[in-house]
């Protein structure tokens, strides 16, 4: 079998005419050329040279060689050029997520990710619902809620917990009598919690949208319910307490990753999942 690389050899030396200023060219010994075109030469049963001198001039036989070793040339080129094509091509993993999850802990360490997987694109989809998984609408999802299907690899990357916070201004120029609240739309473990914490209380906003309530706290017109990591020191919030000391003030959420088990050994998906493994678990 003919080495690729013994007719790179062959095809250099027929351009360069001295086995000295073909080994310069390759970066190789003269000896190496030497050896490599008698093993060709060998190899094919053909006399590929006329040797007159130091100059090595194509023979008869040569000439149709090297003919085809130019054909050859441009096809492992072409070759070489879509292999480097397709591992530029960027390529797409789609992430379904809460609104929550995407904004407040995936996009911090979207930057990260960039400069991690240059070629992969991040399509992110704002959906609280396990189905697009199965429609195959998504590669990867992130999920407050665990799921159950048996076909899904599910893996919990860390815990959220959700506290009553307040500016200290509403706190101070309001009467504990008069202080409203502002609290999710929700149902389960998470709904059931949050109406025991406020039975008998006002309640002026219920809503899904974490960012309503956010803004609702920063204009002073209630105590809001939030996820930690979605208070920073720079809004100036501080946590209340509803109850005495005894009372549990604060609901305990896990955060889960989950995909299709037929997806876990795509190259793409799973470097996907280990870096939001990475950089999301606790």
């Amino acid at each position: 079998m003919t080495d690729w690389d013994d007719l790179h050899h062959f095809a250099v030396l027929v351009e360069k005419q001295t086995l000295t200023a073909a080994a310069e060219a390759l970066g190789v010994q003269h000896s190496t050329v030497s050896r490599r075109i008698a093993r060709l030469e060998a190899t094919l049963g053909l006399r590929l040279f006329d040797r007159i001198g130091r100059r090595y001039l194509l023979s008869e036989d040569g000439a149709r060689i090297y003919a085809q070793a130019q054909d050859i040339a441009l096809g492992m080129n072409t070759l070489l050029r879509t292999a480097r094509e397709q591992r530029e091509e960027m390529a797409e993993v789609v992430i379904s997520a809460p609104p929550l999850v995407a904004k407040g802990l995936l996009m911090p360490h979207f930057d990260a990710f960039t400069r991690h997987h240059a070629n992969i694109r991040l399509v992110l989809q704002s959906d609280a619902q396990i189905s697009n998984l199965h429609a195959r609408q998504a590669d990867i999802a992130l999920r407050i809620v665990r799921p159950t299907q048996n076909d899904l690899v599910v893996r919990r990357l860390r815990s959220i917990c959700y506290r009553f916070y307040a500016r200290a201004a509403y706190l101070k120029n309001r009467p504990r009598a008069e202080q409203a609240f502002l609290c999710l739309n929700i149902a389960g473990a998470h709904g059931l919690w949050q109406a025991e914490q406020l039975a008998g209380r006002k309640v002026i906003l219920a809503c899904n949208d974490f960012d309503l309530i956010k803004a609702g706290i920063a204009a002073e017109t209630g105590i809001g319910l939030l996820p930690d990591f979605y208070v920073h020191p720079e809004d100036g919030f501080v946590q209340v307490g509803l109850h005495d000391a005894a009372v549990k003030e604060e609901f305990a959420a896990d955060i889960y990753l989950v995909l299709h088990e037929d997806l876990r050994r795509s190259a793409k998906i799973r470097a996907v999942a280990d870096f939001l493994g990475e950089v999301l678990a606790e």
